[in-house]
């Protein structure tokens, strides 16, 4: 009688434990920082790991504080934007130079950062406890380490019964998984890095089976981050594109991006794709230069190295290749893209008997916004953010319509693609901070404008069939008239005939079908936000 008194007793006073109520508190904002769906039962069970490691071995369970807060704390403005780690999150950390981070670390609203302060902080707290005197082993005990068990083993157990394999470190701790994401999308992205530099420093595979260029010079204009909706040509609720909204050529309402980062998406649009994977030695540029065209790269975008990203490799494929900013920190940070017009000016100065192929690649709507707007905007749309967003959009539509005037003054017929390498989709909506930031679950985030303006085009044509990034090539193909063994094009690009189902690459490189992805729309008011579901 008196043992079951104390057990009893004893649970009792474990129960009371206000450490108890604060490990659970910890695994909760852990669970939540780390950006893993919310799970009671893990945060339940790391709440036991915590207590059980503090009675059987205090050191390394304020080790395992440490690391867990630290990770937390730091990673939450990041959670709540991007998710877990993943394949892109990886990809961008690799990719994105000293200006770019800086601008990322500005758009998170300020209280994501109060947050993983908190969370840092109460790690803090409970490093700074004092171990007690010991306590027996008894049913309290018992129970946890049953429920961390069961928590470790269940979905390395649910993925055998499903045909998958046991393997332990497929666990579902919040902890236990981030550690695992980071290091093997890390180590993916370093494998693709390889491939992508021994693919880069190869010749081109191509066999041009013929050339007949209907135009002297093609122009690629490569945008960045513009979702369709925000632009007024496109359906947008603004009129911010004046040019794009009545110039003479063909708009296509319905153009759907290969992925929603931008090395990802152009990896897949602008190079030969097999089995999934790019052949950076097979791509649009050299295409071109195979077919003899002479091949000009102009950039406002960062470069970090000759071939550490998949868009650099790409470019120094090209003749001539110029980037307005090198990419380290001390590079100019708000270089503006109409300064790549000096550069289109010097090309069109002289006269050049080979047909041109002129890719310019923008800064365009990238975040921060309103740093590539200088803090401008025409109207208000429910936080500065997305105001200079807006205005982004008309910034663009400017540059096109002085490079079109460009063109017309060669005399040279001629003709001009813009599209961008994906959308946005907005966090926090409908709040003072709304802005919009990279997203791979929802359709605006794939829904990106398309254009092709000729010097013989005689109406402004809009068309609605829809269109996939992953047919690039076989358009470029068509519209340059250079015929490859290795392109086969299934259906005439510049038609209203139906392309077929439309599939998309996430962040976790999975081929999804478009029309299963969620909706993010461009409200225009923030009684129309509260009305969507963030």
């Amino acid at each position: 009688m008196n043992s079951t008194v104390k057990e009893a007793q004893a649970i009792r006073g474990n129960l009371l434990d206000p450490w108890l109520g604060f490990y659970f508190l910890q695994s909760l904002l852990i669970n939540y920082a780390l950006g893993y769906p919310f799970s009671l039962l893990y945060a339940i069970a790391f709440t036991c790991v915590l207590l059980l490691l503090w009675r059987v071995a205090p050191r390394l369970q304020k080790t395992v504080q440490a690391f867990s807060s630290l990770a937390a704390g730091g990673y939450f403005p990041f959670g709540q934007a991007y998710g877990a780690p993943n394949f892109n999150t990886l990809l961008a950390l690799h990719s994105t130079n000293m200006e770019e981070s800086a601008e990322i670390l500005t758009i998170f609203p300020w209280y994501s950062y109060l947050i993983g302060l908190f969370i840092i902080g109460l790690g803090v707290v409970a490093l700074r406890r004092r171990p007690s005197p010991e306590r027996g082993w008894g049913y309290a005990q018992s129970l946890c380490l049953v429920v961390a068990t069961v928590a470790l083993l269940y979905a390395p157990v649910h993925n055998y019964l499903t045909g998958w394999g046991f393997r332990l470190q497929e666990t579902g701790y919040p902890v236990a998984r981030f550690v695992k994401d980071i290091i093997v999308n890390n180590n993916d992205v370093l494998e693709e890095q390889a491939r992508m530099q021994a693919l880069a420093s190869k010749k081109d595979t191509w066999h041009v089976l013929s050339v007949a260029p209907r135009y002297q010079i093609y122009m690629v204009v490569i945008g960045e981050s513009a979702r369709r909706d925000a632009l007024g040509a496109f359906g947008g609720h603004w009129d911010n594109t004046p040019f794009a909204s009545q110039v003479k050529g063909t708009l296509f309402m319905d153009y759907i991006s290969a992925s929603a980062s931008t090395q990802k998406s152009l990896g897949l649009t602008l190079n030969r794709v097999i089995s999934g994977k790019p052949q950076y030695q097979d791509n649009f540029v050299t295409l071109a230069n195979r077919a003899g065209f002479q091949s000009w790269w102009f950039s406002n975008q960062g470069q970090i190295g000759e071939y550490d990203t998949a868009i650099a490799s790409i470019a120094r494929r090209a003749d001539e290749v110029q980037f307005l900013k090198s990419g380290d920190f001390e590079a100019d940070k708000n270089t503006q893209d109409d300064e790549l017009l000096k550069m289109t000016a010097q090309v069109f100065a002289a006269p050049r008997s080979q047909p041109q192929l002129i890719v310019l690649h923008l800064m365009g709507s990238h975040p921060q916004a309103c740093d590539r707007t200088r803090g401008k905007y025409q109207v208000f749309v429910q936080s500065r953010e997305t105001s200079c967003y807006l205005h982004t959009m008309t910034q663009t539509d400017t540059l096109l319509s002085k490079l079109y005037q460009q063109l017309q003054g060669t005399g040279q017929r001629f003709s001009l693609v813009y599209f961008s390498d994906h959308g946005l989709a907005f966090k926090e909506r409908g709040k003072e901070v709304q802005y919009l930031a990279h997203d791979d679950t929802v359709q605006q985030s794939f829904q990106v404008p398309f254009m092709v303006l000729s010097s013989d085009d005689t109406a402004h044509r809009k068309i609605k069939a829809r269109r996939s990034a992953n047919d690039f090539l076989n358009f470029f193909s068509q519209w340059t008239g250079i015929k490859a063994r290795e392109l086969q094009p299934t259906y005439p690009f510049m038609s209203k005939q139906s392309a077929g189902p439309i599939y998309v690459t996430n962040f976790k490189l999975q081929r999804v079908d478009y029309t299963h992805l969620g909706s993010d729309p461009f409200v225009t008011s923030a009684s129309q936000a509260k009305k969507i579901r963030p």
